[in-house]
């Protein structure tokens, strides 16, 4: 029997990085490596449990709908609290704009979904890592979609993708259901991590899932992946 996924008392923000035009890709990791260091060394960083660089890759041939981006940022507060704390500290806003536009094509707060994690599997292992931006289909609600991914779809998916050897981590990170007045505005519905050694592996477990899944096409009205190497910045007990 498969354990219960356990919920993170930790709000989680993810972002999708696009960088600046006329900027090439190594350019904007360097950059993009600045702008984390400028923001970890402002007071307010102590409201940060985790922070991690997923810097996104092309994938020949791959098998899954690609939706890309340059990388990927996961951000992890202490606790509720502490999230309140670090986005009303007005301190650091004005230099943390300004580093925002010469770094990014969009600012952070359009790029990102304030989510609650869902651990299914725990790992860092594997820092190759999948990411995969889910919409709900019009006909369900926010509240249906969740309850469904993570209750019917969650476990058949963590078990799938553990069986194959290759896959070392599973998370679900749902968009919040009642955004607060500083939560950023949701660009899906859910984002799944998986962490992985073995791309083709991890994406035949994935399709695999989804065509056997029951009320996959009626739930799910789109979704699309981003491979990328997780770089951790900061992990603070």
């Amino acid at each position: 029997m498969s354990a219960s996924p356990q919920a993170s008392i930790e709000p989680k923000l993810i972002y999708f990085a696009q960088r600046c035009s006329g900027m090439d890709a190594l350019a904007f990791r360097r950059r993009w490596r600045e702008h984390a260091r400028l923001g970890m060394s402002m007071p307010r960083w102590r409201n940060i449990r985790r922070y991690a660089h997923c810097d996104a890759f092309e994938v020949e041939r791959s098998k899954l709908p690609i939706g890309w981006c340059d990388g990927v940022a996961t951000l992890s507060y202490r606790n509720e609290s502490c999230r309140f704390a670090h986005v009303t500290d007005a301190s650091a806003a004005p230099q943390m704009k300004r580093d925002e536009a010469e770094t990014f094509a969009h600012p952070v707060r359009e790029a990102a979904i304030l989510a609650d994690e869902l651990v299914f599997e725990r790992s860092r292992s594997a820092t190759t890592k999948l990411f995969l931006r889910l919409r709900r289909s019009d006909q369900i609600t926010r509240e249906e979609f969740r309850d469904w991914w993570s209750i019917e779809a969650g476990n058949g998916l963590r078990d799938s993708l553990l069986a194959s050897g290759m896959v070392t981590e599973y998370i679900q990170n749902h968009a919040r259901l009642e955004e607060a007045e500083y939560s950023p505005p949701s660009l899906c519905d859910c984002v799944d991590e998986i962490g992985s050694y073995d791309i083709d592996a991890c994406e035949s477990a994935l399709l695999q899932v989804f065509a056997g899944l029951p009320g996959f096409a009626r739930h799910v009205g789109g979704c699309s992946a981003i491979w990328t190497v997780e770089t951790v910045l900061h992990d603070c007990p």
